[in-house]
């Protein structure tokens, strides 16, 4: 419970730094909205912050299409500046294009965000209702940002993951401690040795098709409950 808790206040808290970070970077780049677009380990994408609900559209006519500027930086790629007035963009991006201009958008700028997790890939997108240039400055300042995204996202990812081996060594401290007691169990009940009775247990997982584990706690169980059901 304590894990599900301490999961639930890391993601508030990314969800308010990285919304944090999209505000200063609307501001500080003169577009009118960001999102972030995320990757997840199934493929799926969604929009997990953005400045503007009504500008997440745009993200999602990406999605539905499967092509779009946010979708081709996912993976690491050069930023993207989109003019949506511009007639020679690839086809497979009109759909974006479209919704753009229902929008009022007029640039959109789409940059890989660098991070290492290992269950997300991440492109942080700015749109603007009117006319930018691609000055170099302001694409340097633009990936500054898309950096410190990175940053936050991989720290909500290294919590898991060390959340995650936490959880698989307690799980491990608790099979060895079953086995350990399944042993002492046999080495009593048939005298014979720690070596031998481990390889019974192994014997009794590849009878069974049953994890070690799985069959110590079992035998450990039986035995307490024949010696529940004999005692006064």
């Amino acid at each position: 419970m304590r894990e599900d808790s301490g999961a639930d206040a890391a993601e508030t808290r990314l969800n308010r730094l990285l919304n944090l970070i999209l505000e200063t970077a609307v501001d500080v780049l003169g577009f009118d909205a960001a999102t972030v677009t995320a990757r997840h380990s199934d493929r799926s994408l969604s929009t997990i912050a953005a400045t503007d609900q009504r500008l997440v559209d745009l993200d999602n006519a990406q999605y539905e299409a499967g092509a779009g500027p946010c979708l081709t930086v996912l993976d690491p790629h050069h930023p993207i500046y989109f003019d949506v007035d511009e007639g020679d963009s690839e086809e497979a991006w009109d759909h974006f294009r479209r919704v753009a201009a229902d929008l009022g958008v007029t640039t959109t700028l789409s940059i890989h965000i660098p991070t290492d997790a290992n269950e997300v890939a991440a492109s942080f997108n700015l749109y603007a209702k009117r006319q930018l240039e691609s000055g170099e400055q302001h694409l340097r300042t633009a990936e500054s940002f898309a950096q410190q995204l990175a940053a936050a996202i991989q720290g909500v990812d290294a919590y898991r993951s060390t959340a995650r081996l936490a959880q698989d060594l307690a799980e491990a401290m608790r099979s060895r401690a079953v086995i350990e007691q399944a042993k002492g169990m046999l080495m009593a009940e048939h005298r014979i040795d720690a070596d031998r009775a481990f390889e019974q247990l192994t014997q009794l997982s590849q009878q069974s098709r049953m994890k070690l584990r799985d069959v110590a706690r079992r035998l450990v169980d039986e035995r307490a409950g024949r010696e529940s059901s004999v005692s006064p």
